[in-house]
């Protein structure tokens, strides 16, 4: 039973390193809060209603008689939660590392010391890489679950080789959106592009995306105080060009007291998600170009919630030793669902 610590690329001699402080952690994709733009419904564990009900248009009619005119009546519809259980497992033997790695401290006799390593350096590495993941992988099954997923050569948008498993339990918001036809939607020509290059953003593209956005949404969406744009990198970043080019910037750039950059378009946050472009490079990308490379929505945080059992889930790793493996393990599950819910509080453009 191999262990979840690779150590396959490392030189082992006496000048590797020698303890856990010395190893440099690949730092975590800097990602925004799930609850920064995802409003998380807890206590959701199977199919669960959600009921809309319809504002009811302008009634009442003069009056010519006694009796008054019928008006239209409430109009109720639905969604459903039917949220996922997902699951994973890492299993570490600690015999299947390499005895020259000095990286972890040692052992003073075989059983259990040797094999149990729960409260280690080793076990906690992994534990935190593990609990990290997670948040990556929440991020990405929100908004990128399909389904129907299949791969470029089978006529779908993931990479070859992709383990779709990872992507079919549920249907993510982008999914959701695509398949909505009464969200306003914006056409970003360049993500026709037919390689890398052609769907390179021209200048000033960002600002023309956001402002067409604006332009697009129903006056209720645009009249709600927690609306916000969330969008690639890619448009962030072209947008924030011709912001540089304007030699006033009219307050869309603010500095808040922590020293965070905030961006705005218009009064409205714009929120940068680094982690799409990321994902589409890894997992929407057949080689010579990435599927829908630039994409944007303005809508409010209830709007595209979260469902899950708890959010502790989200974050709770089970660790235990097998005696009759010499092996530990560190388990995680979690509910996961997410939902467009109502297509006017939304305006997009890919």
């Amino acid at each position: 039973m191999a262990s979840k610590i690779d150590v396959s690329a490392l030189t082992l001699n006496p000048q590797e390193a020698t303890e856990v402080s010395q190893a440099i952690v690949e730092q975590t994709f800097v990602m925004s809060e799930l609850n920064e733009i995802h409003e998380v419904m807890t206590g959701i564990q199977m199919k669960e209603q959600i009921v809309f009900v319809d504002q009811m248009g302008v009634g009442g009619e003069a009056l010519t008689n006694c009796t008054p005119e019928e008006q239209e009546g409430l109009s109720l519809t639905q969604k459903y939660w039917d949220p996922a259980l997902i699951a994973g497992r890492l299993v570490h033997c600690q015999n299947d590392l390499s005895k020259l790695l000095k990286l972890f401290q040692k052992a003073q006799k075989a059983n259990p010391d040797y094999f149990d390593k729960e409260g280690s350096q080793e076990l906690g590495m992994l534990a935190t890489a593990v609990t990290e993941s997670i948040k990556v992988s929440v991020n990405a099954k929100v908004w990128y679950s399909d389904t129907g997923a299949d791969t470029f050569a089978d006529g779908g948008v993931f990479t070859n080789g992709t383990n779709l498993g990872l992507f079919n339990q549920f249907d993510g918001l982008w999914k959701q959106i695509f398949a909505d036809g009464n969200i306003p939607r914006y056409t970003i020509s360049e993500n026709a592009g037919a390689s890398y290059t052609a769907q390179a953003l021209a200048s000033g593209k960002g600002l023309t995306t956001l402002k067409s956005i604006y332009n697009n949404s129903d006056a209720r969406l645009l009249g709600n105080p927690d609306a916000q744009f969330v969008v690639t990198r890619s448009i962030y970043d072209n947008y924030l060009d011709s912001l540089e080019n304007i030699e006033n910037t009219g307050g869309n750039i603010v500095v808040t007291q922590e020293g965070k950059r905030e961006l705005f378009y218009r009064g409205y946050k714009v929120v940068m998600q680094n982690e799409w472009d990321r994902l589409q490079n890894l997992y929407q990308n057949n080689g010579t170009k990435v599927n829908l490379p630039h994409r944007a929505i303005l809508t409010v945080k209830s709007n595209i919630p979260i469902g899950t059992l708890s959010e502790e889930d989200l974050q709770t790793l089970e660790s235990w030793y097998e005696k009759k493996d010499k092996s530990n393990y560190v388990d995680y599950a979690y509910f996961l669902d997410a939902k467009h819910l109502e297509s006017y509080m939304s305006s997009v453009a890919y």
